[in-house]
């Protein structure tokens, strides 16, 4: 049976990107390994996929069987560069019994199409697909408003490996009928070799596993052998016309960590990445069908609406795409541009996955976030803002840049190799800069400040320090002597809830700052009143919350003693400056203002009473 013919890349006369240079472009991306791997992997397929047809991934974990290692070691990567440190580290994975590989596949995009030489010209830009791949560095984007614009997120493929290895299989269309094409590739070192001549010759450490071209250098396996050898390795199968490329990643480097598994790892990865894709709303030409397969188990895929807290996240794209009312537009002043919009959503946290509650999950327990995206519609980071006082309540938010030409270009390039930011400040002083910088400041701005009730950030910011920190922490200490949260309703003090008269326990809402900036706490309670007793009064009693208890105030100073400052029911006009509001036959949602001692948080009891107040 036929094997596949090395070929290590010599440095021209004029000079060539040394295989260290080619590894360097990945930069320092801000995600780990895994997670730039699959972020890449996954936008360059999404950007490929076919006009009217929806991307399909499969993303594989296993161990090759002892006749597909064979087939690795004998047929494809049968001949070992000259460096000693590639031939070391690839006989090293290719000796492990249990050897891993990590397959990215995808189905109905176009496959690696084009010329298999650099040096050939094509029909277009669109049919470079191959050697901007497997053989140039750095090559445009050429995808209008697509999520990759380097080219680079080959790299990481390269990083993932542990002896930096990839078998690459692709069907795709050429001169109008289907090919199929299977290559292996390895980055190494520049290092010097001697040649069968005798002479010594500089290498860039840049090596390809092909078919002899005739010329010294080797092309892909193509049609019956590269069918043969694509089955030989396990990879996953593929109809003939069935267009897509399937990526090998020999040895890769997945650590299974205490409290989850690489499973969990590689789901929440896709998920929190590429949620906008597979949500409900998602239009089925641009819909994600993702599959996740983990030694030979298929690992079920949630939809985002039921992946909290993704279900927020998809709810306010969904605002986004339909135009709902109380989107909040960012704009620039100087000059005068429409950046993007802003969605934001709130609910109860719903309950994690068990993958997620572990210690290394990237979902967040309560969420506090933005997703920041281009029009493509794939996440390029979070901004984390405030969290709600009351951890049982999470926001999340959404903001899509215009899909104007001069302003998605703007926010393009203001990405790095790993399209896992946006910086400014490694753009140029022009309008470009501004655009980004500015959309940056506000949805920083709104992050911070969401969380924090309307009128609180701008007293605060007027009066003193933010006020967040401090709902966080009595939230936090209310959550345990309470049960309420903001806007949630739970319970009666009444022994049936089929009584007409009824007054609900306090919910704790916010903070306001009074006019010595002294946080002060806003609670509600609803009362349901039949006219039953017509002197009726609501009497509230604060208490302080240390270490999640009531506690008196016996020995602490004088700044530790609660007090009611207001009550108000506002429907009905009426309002107190104390601890009493006489409602008589009246009912409605009751406000309660309670000054906060700067090292405790408080509570509150309310209870009915009848008669004049004593």
């Amino acid at each position: 049976m036929m094997s596949l013919e090395l070929f290590s890349e010599p440095f021209a006369r004029t000079g060539n990107i040394s295989a260290e240079g080619f590894r360097n472009l990945l930069g320092r991306p801000t995600l780990g390994l895994t997670k730039t791997v699959i972020r890449e992997s996954f936008q360059n397929s999404i950007d490929a996929a076919r006009r009217n047809t929806a991307p399909n991934i499969l993303l594989r974990v296993r161990v090759l069987g002892e006749e597909e290692r064979e087939a690795l070691a004998r047929r494809v990567l049968a001949s070992l560069p000259a460096d000693a440190v590639s031939r070391k580290s690839i006989s090293d994975s290719l000796e492990k019994p249990d050897l891993r590989v990590m397959e990215i596949a995808d189905f109905g995009t176009t496959g690696l199409a084009g010329p298999t030489r650099a040096d050939m010209p094509s029909d277009s830009p669109d049919e470079a697909d191959f050697v901007n791949f497997m053989r140039n560095v750095g090559a445009a984007r050429d995808v209008h408003q697509g999520g990759g614009t380097y080219g680079y997120g080959k790299t990481s493929l390269y990083a993932m490996s542990a002896c930096s290895t990839i078998v690459v299989d692709s069907e795709t269309i050429s001169a109008g009928q289907p090919v199929r094409r299977v290559m292996a590739c390895h980055l190494g070192a520049a290092h010097d070799a001697n040649l069968e001549s005798g002479e010594r010759r500089r290498y860039t450490g840049r090596h390809w596993w092909g078919v002899g071209d005739g010329e010294g250098g080797v092309d892909p396996a193509e049609h019956e052998l590269a069918v043969e050898l694509a089955r030989s390795l396990g990879m996953p199968e593929r109809d003939r016309g069935s267009t897509g490329t399937s990526i090998m990643i020999v040895d890769p480097l997945l650590f299974d960590d205490e409290d989850g598994s690489i499973a969990d790892d590689l789901l929440e990865t896709v998920m929190w990445n590429f949620w906008p894709r597979m949500a409900d709303t998602t239009p089925p030409l641009r819909k994600l069908a993702f599959r996740l397969e983990v030694d030979g188990e298929d690992v079920p895929v949630p939809r985002p609406e039921e992946y909290p807290p993704l279900d927020l996240f998809a709810a306010a794209l969904k605002d986004l795409r339909e135009g709902a009312e109380g989107l909040k537009p960012i704009a620039s002043q100087r000059p005068a541009r429409h950046l993007g919009k802003l969605a934001m959503k709130k609910g109860m946290c719903g309950a994690r996955t068990a993958g997620a509650l572990r210690s290394g999950s990237i979902i967040p327990r309560q969420s506090c976030h933005i997703a920041l995206m281009r029009p493509v519609e794939l996440v390029v980071r979070y901004v984390e803002g405030e969290p709600f006082a009351d951890s049982r309540f999470e926001w999340a938010g959404v903001f899509v840049c215009s899909d104007d030409d001069e302003v998605e270009q703007a926010f393009a390039r203001a990405e790095p190799p790993a399209h896992d930011d946006w910086i400014p400040e490694n753009m140029p002083k022009g309008p470009a800069k501004t655009f980004v910088r500015v959309a940056l400041r506000e949805v920083v701005s709104i992050a911070r400040n969401h969380a924090i009730p309307a009128g609180t950030a701008a007293q605060a910011a007027e009066r003193g320090p933010s006020l967040a920190a401090t709902a966080t922490r009595m939230g936090r200490l209310l959550d345990q002597t309470q049960g309420n949260g903001p806007g949630r309703r739970k319970g009666s003090s009444s022994p049936s809830a089929r009584k007409t008269l009824a007054l609900s326990q306090p919910r704790f809402m916010r903070l306001e700052a009074d006019e010595s900036s002294r946080p002060v706490a806003i609670f509600a309670a609803t009362l349901t009143n039949d006219g039953s007793v017509p002197d009726l009064r609501v009497v509230a009693e604060p208490h302080l919350v240390m270490d999640g208890g009531a506690a008196g105030t016996d020995g602490l100073p004088s700044g530790y003693s609660t007090r009611v400052s207001s009550m108000q029911m506002k429907s009905r006009k009426l309002h107190s400056d104390d601890e009493e509001l006489c409602v008589g036959e009246l009912g409605g949602e009751i406000e309660i203002a309670v000054p906060m001692p700067s090292e405790a948080a408080v509570g509150l009891r309310l209870s009915l009473r009848e008669g004049e107040a004593g």
